[in-house]
């Protein structure tokens, strides 16, 4: 039996959190339910899986063997951990996991801090060595972007299967007609909706809109959408006036349903469209006819599936387009159904149930 352990679970707020909880019911429509282990938390979200709170780090070996779980699934970034991303008590589980014959596999969102800032450089050099301890005990480790993924093979051991594989979308689709949408938010047929999600997550590309929203001034069909983490703050070049509906930071149920009236998401990221950005995905999952950025870290295999551009203003260009030719979008909508084959985290649940679970596996 698999098990994953966050120290963060719903209603526990946060992106991982969150993808505990839909990775979890995936697992579980694959058949291989697993034992959901977490600090803290509500368990009755899981049901009918099993889920036991209270847990830290170092309890998970005896929660495991208790529950019968061969190997656990670490959703592994470092702050969740710690306060300055060093968990003494993290490697001391892993330890006793190890002692106890449990299974260990990763699930990597982010490694460690680059060494960029004063503070990361006191505590970059812990943080390696505590992800080389990982690294170098876990039979399969998974990332969402190849960047990573080569970062782990430089610690890890050779035995150990490190695998590119999706986060997906955290939140779920909601099952709202896209008629129903519109008509909540106000929009009509003619009217262009293109959605701005959580613009507050980090790196957010807001010169991007900014060269967007200026481009588009004279489109009056054009409606922003501006929705999720930080989506009511004042952003310099950000959409403001008659065009725009505001939402702000809301519930699941109503961001999908958000997502459900959008013609167009707006979704540029300074370090490039990957696989784990979910905001991205979620309007994917939607069928959202979906423009983004390339960046450093962009993962080339979502052109497949999302329109990426090297500059503001080809992504301004691009979105302008889009808003005044509904065949494009149209066409663009039908790429994203690639999500599900490519991105979704029903994929990931597949290769861990595949991989954790072979005797399963048919």
């Amino acid at each position: 039996m698999i098990g994953l352990y966050c120290p963060d679970v719903p209603p526990i707020p946060g992106g991982v959190s969150d993808h505990t909880l839909i990775l979890a019911r995936s697992l579980s429509a694959f058949g291989a339910p697993p034992v959901v282990l977490a600090l803290r938390g509500n368990p009755a979200l899981f049901a009918p899986m099993t889920c036991v709170t209270g847990l830290k780090p170092t309890d998970i070996a005896d929660a495991a063997r208790a529950h019968g779980v061969s190997t656990v699934v670490i959703q592994y970034v470092p702050f969740l951990f710690a306060r300055r991303g060093v968990s003494p008590a993290l490697v001391l589980g892993i330890r006793r996991m190890a002692r106890a014959g449990v299974g260990l596999a990763v699930i990597i969102h982010e490694p460690f801090v680059p060494f960029t800032r004063l503070p990361w450089l006191v505590t970059g050099f812990p943080q390696r060595w505590q992800f080389g301890y990982l690294m170098r005990r876990a039979s399969h480790v998974y990332t969402p972007l190849p960047e990573f993924a080569d970062i782990a093979r430089r610690y890890t051991g050779s035995g150990t299967t490190v695998a590119v594989a999706p986060v997906g979308a955290t939140l779920p689709v909601s099952p709202v007609s896209r008629e129903e949408a519109r008509q909540s938010l106000g929009l009509d047929n003619g009217t262009v909706a293109i959605g701005i999600f959580s613009p507050a997550a980090s790196g957010f590309a807001h010169d991007w809109i900014a060269a967007a929203v200026a481009r588009l001034a004279p489109r009056t069909e054009v409606v922003w959408v501006r929705f999720g983490f930080g989506s009511d703050r004042a952003l310099p070049g950000y959409p403001s006036g008659a065009n725009v509906r505001t939402v702000g930071e809301t519930d699941p149920a109503t961001v999908g349903k958000v997502m459900r009236a959008l013609d167009l998401a707006a979704a540029p990221y300074v370090d490039g469209l990957t696989m784990r950005r979910t905001g991205a995905m979620l309007a994917l999952a939607h069928g959202v006819p979906t423009v983004s950025s390339t960046g450093h870290l962009f993962d080339p295999q979502l052109r497949q599936i999302a329109d990426c551009e090297a500059t503001p203003e080809a992504f301004a260009e691009r979105l302008e387009r889009l808003a005044g030719d509904a065949v494009e979008r149209r066409e663009l909508a039908l790429r994203s159904q690639g999500y599900c084959d490519l991105a979704s985290v029903e994929v990931l649940a597949a290769r861990l149930r595949t991989d954790l679970m072979p005797e399963a596996t048919p």
